[in-house]
Parts: C-alpha cells; sequence; structure tokens
C-alpha cells in the first residue's frame, strides 16, 4: 500500500496535488449524534402509555438520528475505508477493520431499535415504549465508543491519505439522502452548541449563500422541533 501521489505525461509540469482533507467537521457530526442520541430516551420516556400523536412526534426525531447515523457510517465505508485500505501502510489495517466491526455491530443496534420504534409508533404502549428505551440504552454506548474510537484513531489517516475533494465527496453523500426540506433541521442539530472553530469549519465547507441561509433557518427550525419534542414529554 502506497501513498497517493500525483503523476504526469512526459513533458508536462506535474499537476498541483490537491489539498489534503481536513477531517475537523467529524467533530462537529459525532457531537450531534452524541447529543441526540443521549436525549431520546427521556424523550421516549415521558410519552404517556397511549399518547399516539406524542409518540409520532418522538418516533420521527428517532428515525431522522438513526438515519443521519446510518447514512453517515455508509459513506464511510463506502468513500474511506477502501481508500484508506489501499493507502495507508499495512499497520493501519486494525485501525481499519475495527471501523468496520464497529459499524456492523451498530447497524445490529439501529436495526433492533428500529423495529422497536415502528411497533410502538403503531401501538404506543408501556411495553412497547419500554422495549425502544431498552434497545436505545444498547445502542448509544457502543456508538459513543467508536466514535472515540474514529477521533483518536482513524481521523489522522483521514487526513493524511485522503484528498480534500475525497472527504468532500463524503459529506454529499450524507446531503444526498436529505430531502431539501430536511436541510434546516439537519443543520440545525450540527450547529448547535458548535464550538466557534467548528462552526468556522463547516462554514468554509458551504457555499457561502447557502451557509448563511442555514445558518440563520437551521437553528430556529431546531428550537421549534425541540419545543414539538418538549411537548411530547
Amino acid at each position: 500500500m502506497t501513498e497517493p501521489v500525483s503523476a504526469s505525461a512526459p513533458g508536462t509540469e506535474p499537476a498541483a496535488d490537491p489539498a489534503p482533507a481536513d477531517s475537523r467537521d467529524m467533530y462537529a457530526v459525532h457531537a450531534m449524534l452524541r447529543r441526540e442520541l443521549a436525549g431520546l430516551p427521556e424523550y421516549v420516556m415521558n410519552v404517556g402509555a397511549g399518547d399516539g400523536p406524542h409518540a409520532e412526534i418522538v418516533a420521527e426525531h428517532i428515525d431522522f438520528v438513526t438515519r443521519v447515523l446510518h447514512v453517515h457510517h455508509e459513506g464511510e465505508d463506502l468513500l474511506v475505508w477502501p481508500k484508506l485500505a489501499d493507502r495507508a501502510p499495512a499497520d493501519a489495517a486494525p485501525v481499519l477493520a475495527a471501523m468496520q466491526a464497529d459499524h456492523a455491530e451498530i447497524d445490529r443496534g439501529l436495526s433492533v431499535l428500529t423495529d422497536a420504534a415502528t411497533s410502538w409508533r403503531a401501538n404506543p404502549d408501556a411495553a412497547r415504549r419500554e422495549a425502544v428505551v431498552d434497545a436505545l440504552v444498547e445502542l448509544t454506548p457502543a456508538v459513543d465508543s467508536h466514535l472515540a474510537a474514529e477521533e483518536t484513531d482513524a481521523l489522522v489517516l483521514i487526513d493524511t491519505y485522503l484528498s480534500a475533494p475525497e472527504w468532500g465527496e463524503v459529506g454529499m453523500h450524507g446531503i444526498a439522502h436529505l430531502s431539501p426540506e430536511q436541510y434546516p433541521l439537519f443543520f440545525g442539530m450540527l450547529l448547535h452548541d458548535l464550538e466557534p472553530d467548528l462552526y468556522k469549519v463547516l462554514e468554509a465547507s458551504l457555499p457561502p449563500d447557502l451557509f448563511a441561509d442555514l445558518a440563520v433557518s437551521g437553528p430556529q427550525e431546531y428550537a421549534r422541533h425541540r419545543r414539538r419534542l418538549a411537548r411530547a414529554a
């Protein structure tokens, strides 16, 4: 396995290497996922047995958060780990294997949670509510452990062996799985309580006009969404 290099035809000037990946935006995504997953059990437990309208609101939020998590990992599985396997040194193989094994474990937990939330949504009794909480309690530590390991072991590989355009493709993979109507909520979740340096990283990753719009509409929509969830409680 070798590091990526640029090549040019004989007699031509070498093409400029693209800028390296800057994976700091991953910390913003991870902070969002940690916060949203941590808050879900309380939202579920505060829905009264038989309260279908409020169960619908909370179950829809579970669906959104878990889809964001799944698509986030799918982008890494398709666009990150295979490139790193080709380019990074052999001693990176255990890190990549651990990342993929974590994703498989998390996918199993997501499947259990999705099934439980679907059942609760259709019949919001106390037993089904408890099953959703149990699935969340089982899933969240696995996600937390994986995100921490990724930050410690994998981001340095991304920044070393992927280019900025390649890293941009990973972000666009996630965006492509959202409808335009979901952009404000997603970016509101992403920008909420974000550290200033990470805010600037996200700002630089989007066209200025789009970011300017989402920096206003996103927090507004997320605040409305949190009020809906709180009323469900």
